[in-house]
C-alpha cells in the first residue's frame, strides 16, 4: 500500500509542477502584452511625432507659396500700370493694392524663412527622434523575445511533466486513480500531510484510525473533505 502512496504523492507533485508552470506562462504572457502595449504606444506617439513634422513642414511650404503669389501678383499689377491703358478707377485701386502687397511681403517672406529654417532645424531633431524611437523599439523587441522564449521552454516543460503525468497514472490502480481525478477538480491540493493529528487540506481532526493506518503506510482519506492523507515519518 505504501508503494500507491508513494505513487499518488508523486503524481501530486507532477501536477503541482504543471500548475505553477501554467502560472508563469500566465505572468508571462501578461508581461508580453504588457510589452506588445508599449510598442504600440511607441509607434504611436513616434507616428504623431513625424505628423507633427510633416505639419509644420506644409506651413512652411504654405507660407512660401503665399509669398510666391503675392510677388507674382505685384508683378502682373505693377505690369498693368506700366503697359496697359486702363481707367482711373482701376488704376487708384491697382496702385492701392500693389502697395498693401509690398507693404505684407517682406513681413510673409520674412515668416517662410522662418518657418524653412524651423523645418531644418525639426528635420535635424526628427533623424535623433527616430534612432532614439528605433533603439527603444529594438529594446522592447528584445525583451518580448526574451519572454517568449521562456514561455516556450515552459511549455515544452509542461509537455514533458504531462507525458510523465499520464505514465504515472497508469501506474496507480483504477479506482485510487479515479478519486485522484475527482480530487483534483475540487482542490489544488488532492493529497497533503496529516499534521498533529489535523488533515491540512480541510484543517479538521483526523480520527486516530485513520492516523493508525496512515502510520502504516496504507493510502486513507479524510472523512471530511476526502483528500488522501498521508504522514510525512512514512515517506521521508
Amino acid at each position: 500500500m505504501k508503494g500507491d502512496l508513494l505513487k499518488l504523492l508523486s503524481l501530486r507533485d507532477i501536477d503541482a509542477a504543471i500548475l505553477e508552470a501554467k502560472g508563469k506562462i500566465r505572468t508571462l504572457e501578461g508581461e508580453v502584452a504588457l510589452i506588445e502595449r508599449r510598442i504600440a504606444a511607441e509607434k504611436e506617439a513616434f507616428s504623431k511625432r513625424v505628423e507633427e513634422h510633416k505639419a509644420l513642414r506644409l506651413r512652411a511650404t504654405e507660407k512660401a507659396l503665399e509669398a510666391d503669389e503675392m510677388d507674382e501678383k505685384i508683378r502682373a499689377y505693377q505690369h498693368k500700370l506700366d503697359h496697359d491703358i486702363i481707367p482711373y478707377k482701376e488704376m487708384e485701386y491697382l496702385r492701392e493694392q500693389v502697395e498693401l502687397l509690398k507693404a505684407r511681403i517682406d513681413e510673409v517672406e520674412e515668416e517662410a524663412l522662418r518657418l524653412m529654417e524651423e523645418v531644418e532645424e525639426d528635420e535635424r531633431k526628427l533623424r535623433e527622434d527616430e534612432k532614439a524611437h528605433e533603439d527603444r523599439l529594438s529594446k522592447l523587441e528584445e525583451e518580448k523575445a526574451e519572454i517568449e522564449g521562456k514561455i516556450a521552454r515552459l511549455k515544452e516543460e509542461i509537455a514533458r511533466l504531462e507525458a510523465e503525468r499520464e505514465a504515472a497514472l497508469r501506474d496507480i490502480p483504477l479506482h485510487l486513480r479515479s478519486h485522484y481525478e475527482r480530487l483534483l477538480e475540487m482542490y489544488l491540493d488532492p493529497v497533503v500531510p496529516i499534521v498533529d493529528g489535523i488533515c491540512s487540506g480541510c484543517h479538521l481532526n483526523v480520527s486516530q484510525t485513520t492516523v493508525d493506518r496512515a502510520r502504516q503506510g496504507e493510502v486513507v482519506t479524510c472523512d471530511n473533505c476526502s483528500r488522501f492523507l498521508y504522514l510525512e515519518s512514512v515517506v521521508t
